[in-house]
């Protein structure tokens, strides 16, 4: 990654802010952060299913052209099948609607870029470490203790 250079005659500034939230907006936050983690969680569930899926069908010996589909892992893909879901998802039916979309998006965008690495470390495309498949995330986005009632 290329090391951040201002221009010259620029100047530079940078804030920290600290959040001071009261108990509705803490609830909030934290509610927003498990919905962020149930769409990852989702997502990986969704890709991995169809993966275990196809690895069963090919022990029955199913043929290449009768096995279960790729899921795409596209965020574009992974959003329009978490719309079809998020009615009839018993985690996400009756909730669903509390949350900003961009919380859900935002899980989505995650598992998005997992899924993403994962794929570039395989084919050698991706310096470093070697990465694993995506595993489901037993803690939020926004901080380790920060869990939605719903979660």
């Amino acid at each position: 990654m290329k090391k951040f250079r201002p221009q010259p005659g620029f100047v530079v500034q940078a804030y920290r802010f600290a959040l001071d939230p009261n108990a509705v907006q803490e609830r909030a936050l934290r509610s927003h952060c498990g919905a962020a983690r149930a769409a990852y969680n989702w997502a990986v569930g969704w890709v991995t299913a169809s993966w275990w899926q196809r690895k069963a069908e090919e022990t029955y010996g199913v043929p290449e052209e009768s096995l279960t589909e790729w899921r795409r892992w596209s965020l574009p893909s992974l959003r329009t099948a978490f719309n079809a879901a998020k009615h009839t998802d018993y985690r996400f039916a009756h909730w669903w609607e509390e949350n900003s979309k961009e919380a859900y998006s935002t899980g989505l965008a995650n598992a998005a870029a997992a899924f993403d690495n994962y794929a570039k470390s395989r084919s050698g495309k991706r310096r470093g470490a070697r990465m694993g498949a995506p595993r489901r995330n037993a803690s939020a986005h926004c901080g380790a203790d920060a869990r939605g009632d719903h979660s």
